[in-house]
């Protein structure tokens, strides 16, 4: 009787958090729109702040780098936070800090005060990654996370292809101080969004990761699972503390490592392409300013159309398993690069078959490997894979965009920048076929007593 009573109970709420995922996502997805719209701006004005302020193509590349000198540590402190304080606080938190800095842009003096203020914004943009991936593992079931995760990430795309096609007019008719202003002005209607859109699933306070309730164990969970999963927790709303050697448990772990090299090696791919592809369009295809952000858009559009769709066959096609897809993102990402690497401009129109190549590969990645590290994390502990993991993704976004700039510089030509891109992908390859399908990590045995995925 108490196991029927508990499992009308865990139905019901099943029941609410189906009628309410959609809108959840809705609110994550525009708080992810915002951070980084503030984070891609940089690619579509950067002919404009080169001029500004007599800029290298590596200074370049630094802005874009910028944000990832404080987004990547956030990361790791956000994902901590948000498995304790609860998703609504962080997306709140995220999305303030990251508008006020962008709207201070409006005044930056100098290369310098850009710089700092863009790295200030990583801050904020640290916090919804994170909130983003715990949001949905709380809210969808198994069978939908790499889908609804792929849909989330659509925003980053979004705001590429917004960025990309707005602010270089604004740029032209007003100068690239206002398209700041733009971006931090919405950013602050996207703040008050958070703050009234957000709820935690029924039963669930928000501030730590649920108990888990015995009824969830059925006929199809071993014996062992189901003797582990009727363990009397206590009765606090909030789980016990994390054991001190938490992040260290998480760091030991081979599968934990092995998806945050794959986020580094194709984070400086996409980042180095996302930071430079308008400059590449200008010096190699003699496009104006405008026409090479429309081309950006379409990359951002095709990696747009690949995350959602990339997550539902991992979901329907290939049975949940998440390794298959992103060895085939990674390997259309190679090809596109190789392209660019030995053809160049004698790619004439087909460029545009390359660069939509680039943007459903090296852009589109994304939503499988959020859910990779939030099913590889689990319930008590997706915030801290998914920021660790994303940390790893940013020290990629650090090196790589600078660093293909110091190759333009160097060489006078893109070439060799792109095949340094390829063999990233090569690597990120290489690192995908070592990693096992994700499975629970769970660092603390008494909060996951029930495997992640009968939650």
């Amino acid at each position: 009787m108490r196991h029927d009573a508990e499992a009308a109970a865990v139905g019901g709420a099943s029941g609410a958090a189906d009628r309410r995922r959609f809108q959840i996502l809705a609110v994550v997805w525009v708080s992810y729109l915002l951070v980084y719209l503030a984070r891609l701006s940089v690619g579509p004005l950067s002919p404009f702040l080169k001029d500004a302020f007599d800029l290298s193509n590596a200074q370049v590349g630094a802005l874009m780098s910028a944000t990832a000198f404080t987004y990547a540590p956030t990361l790791i402190l956000a994902g901590w936070l948000v498995d304790r304080v609860g998703v609504r606080r962080m997306l709140a938190a995220g999305t303030l800090i990251a508008s006020l800095c962008v709207l201070t842009l409006f005044l930056a003096p100098s290369y310098g005060v850009v710089l700092g203020l863009l790295a200030l914004s990583g801050i904020g943009a640290g916090c919804i990654y994170p909130s983003a991936v715990r949001a949905v593992l709380l809210w969808f079931p198994v069978g939908e996370r790499a889908t609804a995760i792929g849909v989330n990430q659509t925003a980053i795309n979004i705001s590429g292809i917004f960025g990309a096609v707005t602010l270089p007019a604004i740029a032209v008719r007003l100068g690239w101080e206002y398209g700041f202003l733009a971006v931090g002005a919405l950013g602050l209607a996207v703040f008050a969004v958070a703050i009234l859109g957000y709820g935690d699933p029924p039963g669930d306070d928000g501030d730590a990761p649920a108990a888990p309730a015995a009824a969830t164990a059925t006929a199809t969970v071993t014996a062992t699972a189901t003797a582990t999963a009727d363990r009397t927790l206590p009765s606090s709303p909030v789980a016990p503390a994390p054991a001190p050697a938490g992040l260290l448990t998480l760091l030991a772990a081979r599968d934990v490592r092995l998806l945050a090299l794959v986020g580094f090696f194709l984070g400086v791919v996409e980042y180095s392409a996302l930071a430079h592809l308008v400059l590449y369009l200008k010096s190699e295809f003699l496009l104006t300013a405008v026409a090479a952000g429309a081309v950006l858009a379409l990359a951002e559009a095709s990696g747009a159309v690949g995350k959602p769709v990339s997550g539902l066959v991992s979901d329907r096609r290939l049975g949940g398993r998440r390794r298959l897809a992103l060895l085939a993102m990674a390997a259309l990402a190679l090809v596109a690069c190789l392209a660019l690497a030995a053809f160049g401009a004698d790619l004439g129109a087909a460029v545009y078959v390359v660069v939509a190549l680039l943007g459903l590969s090296a852009i589109g990645w994304g939503g499988l490997f959020g859910t990779a590290a939030g099913e590889i994390g689990g319930r008590a502990a997706a915030g801290q894979v998914a920021g660790l993991t994303a940390a790893a993704v940013n020290v990629g976004v650090f090196v790589g965009p600078p660093g293909f700039g110091a190759l333009v510089d160097l060489t006078g030509s893109y070439a060799l920048a792109w095949l340094t891109l390829a063999v990233s992908c090569v690597a990120a390859i290489g690192c995908i076929w070592l990693l096992d399908e994700p499975r629970e990590l769970c660092p603390q045995p008494e909060v996951c007593a029930v495997p992640f995925d009968e939650l």
